[in-house]
C-alpha cells in the first residue's frame, strides 16, 4: 500500500514566457515566489518559479511546443513527464511505494529519489520521500 502523507506541489505547464507569467502571479495576484531548490544546473536548464503557500507549491514550468526543452527530451509527451502539469505528493515509504507499484503493474520510471507515473487519463504523478519520515 501507498501511504501519501501529504501534498508536495502541483506543477502548471506554461507556453508563455516566464517573465509574464512571473509577473502575473507576482505582481498582479500577489502570491509569495521562493528559490528553487534544484540543482544550479538544472535551474538554468529548467525555465521556470515556486509559488509558496502554507500547504503546499505551485511549480511553473516552461514547456510547449515554442519552448526548447533541454532536460529529458525523450520523456516530451509521454506518459510521466515530470516536465509536463503534474501533481507531487510526498510518501511514508519510497521503497515501498515503488514496490506497490511493481506489485500492481503500474507503468513508472524512477530517478533518483523520485518516481514518476501517469493515471489513467495520462496525467503525471510524482512521488517523493517525505522527508518528515525518513
Amino acid at each position: 500500500m501507498i501511504n501519501i502523507t501529504r501534498l508536495n506541489h502541483s506543477a502548471i505547464a506554461s507556453n508563455a514566457s516566464v517573465d509574464a507569467m512571473k509577473h502575473f502571479y507576482e505582481d498582479i495576484l500577489g502570491v509569495t515566489t521562493v528559490p528553487r531548490d534544484i540543482p544550479e544546473k538544472l535551474d538554468k536548464l529548467l525555465p521556470g518559479f515556486w509559488m509558496q503557500f502554507p500547504n503546499g507549491q505551485v511549480h511553473v514550468i516552461a514547456c510547449g511546443p515554442d519552448v526548447e526543452r533541454h532536460v529529458m527530451k525523450e520523456l516530451a509527451g509521454k506518459d510521466g513527464d515530470p516536465m509536463g502539469p503534474h501533481t507531487a505528493f510526498y510518501v511514508e515509504d519510497i521503497e515501498a511505494t515503488e514496490k506497490h507499484l511493481l506489485d500492481k503493474e503500474v507503468k513508472y520510471f524512477r530517478m533518483e529519489g523520485f518516481i514518476f507515473a501517469s493515471d489513467p487519463t495520462g496525467n503525471t504523478v510524482e512521488f517523493q520521500q517525505d522527508p518528515d519520515c525518513a
